[in-house]
């Protein structure tokens, strides 16, 4: 075999191995216990304290009529929480104030809660909460420079930022701001950071990618009109931002923050709005929101989408399996959590996702 050929072999091998080891690659999907409200809520805050899963806060309609009927939209103070992946949700306390649709980290086996709305409008409002032996406690935070909802938050280390939103219920325009805060040295306040490059923007998706924060996608607002966006960047406090791959659709709304994992260096998005039906009166006839799972390659600088999308069950007779929006991410025992959201305009869900990246 003269040098050629062992060439000619290496080159034909190489494609179909990193194709096997993609395709080997899944996501498995399970339900855990539904969160004790039958609706479910948009918005809620959702983070990790003392070990166990947290579901705090936002917003439904619980007579039952959707918005376009006149349904009055409801924010709650509730805290839920799960002990074990296989156990029953439990309430316990509640929220200095019915909140929801503001950003959330957790850190240090304690969750930040930072703006978010409520029926007077929006807050700019932040808090530390602790469980110690069953019992709540809640801290006062700096507040924010100013009133936000609707942006978008992650920790990295030490550090809490929270990037784009929008001022009041009525913005007619998002913001391009990014904040962070010490989580080690609150008191402090809050550091303004470069603003995000590109155009203001709400429901934005943001991660932790090996120690640098990436922003993707989101939703603008010109005059009040929305524009579905598929920018996305990367940050660095000491280098600032960097254009990075525009994803192949918007991931509007997507749960927060997006999931590295680390075993296959994959920054994960789980389904989101694209947009395509914003504008159509769709009403009850809506048929939910992306399932699809993009994956950020950083040594390729793309995005793809991931052989399976988010589906309980394997089976093609399985009904199919609603995705949430406005909702938040945490990895907790083992796999990244999906709780409750929103499943379509106006339509909330009790459900808890629970996905794990298995390799065959």
């Amino acid at each position: 075999m003269n040098f050629q050929q062992i060439i000619f072999i290496l080159m034909m091998i190489s494609p179909m191995t990193l194709l096997s080891q993609e395709e080997q690659v899944k996501m498995k999907w399970i339900k855990l216990a539904n969160i004790p409200d039958p609706i479910g809520f948009a918005g809620a805050y959702v983070g990790i304290a003392s070990d166990c899963l947290v579901v705090m806060g936002g917003a439904n309609f619980p007579d039952g009529k959707a918005p376009w009927d006149g349904g009055k939209k409801v924010w709650t103070d509730k805290i839920f929480i799960l002990k074990e992946k296989d156990g029953d949700w439990m309430e316990t306390g509640i929220l200095p104030d019915s909140m929801g649709y503001g950003a959330v980290a957790s850190y240090n086996g304690a969750v930040f809660i930072a703006g978010g709305s409520n029926e007077h409008g929006h807050l700019a409002n932040a808090y530390k909460l602790t469980f110690q032996e069953g019992s709540l406690q809640i801290h006062n935070l700096p507040d924010l420079p100013h009133q936000i909802a609707n942006c978008s938050g992650v920790h990295i280390g030490n550090y809490w930022y929270i990037l784009g939103g929008i001022e009041y219920p009525d913005s007619k325009t998002a913001l391009s701001i990014c904040w962070r805060l010490d989580l080690d040295q609150a008191e402090k306040g809050w550091e303004q950071c470069p603003a995000i490059p590109g155009e203001g923007r709400m429901l934005s998706v943001v991660g932790d990618l090996d120690g640098k924060l990436m922003l993707a996608s989101g939703v603008s607002l010109h005059d009040g009109k929305r524009t579905y966006l598929k920018d996305a960047y990367m940050f660095d406090y000491n280098d600032g931002w960097t254009k990075i791959a525009d994803l192949p659709e918007a991931v509007a709304a997507a749960p927060n923050p997006a999931w590295f994992d680390k075993d296959s260096d994959r920054l994960l998005i789980f389904g989101g709005d694209n947009g395509e039906l914003a504008s159509k009166d769709l009403k009850e006839r809506h048929p939910g929101f992306s399932n699809n799972v993009f994956y950020y390659d950083r040594k390729e600088n793309t995005w793809n989408y991931a052989t399976h999308s988010i589906q309980v069950g394997v089976r093609k007779d399985q009904s199919k399996t609603w995705s949430p929006v406005t909702t938040s991410t945490v990895f907790w025992k083992g796999g990244v959590v999906l709780p409750t959201g929103e499943i379509r305009p106006g339509i909330r869900t009790p459900q808890v996702l629970f996905g794990t990246i298995t390799q065959d």
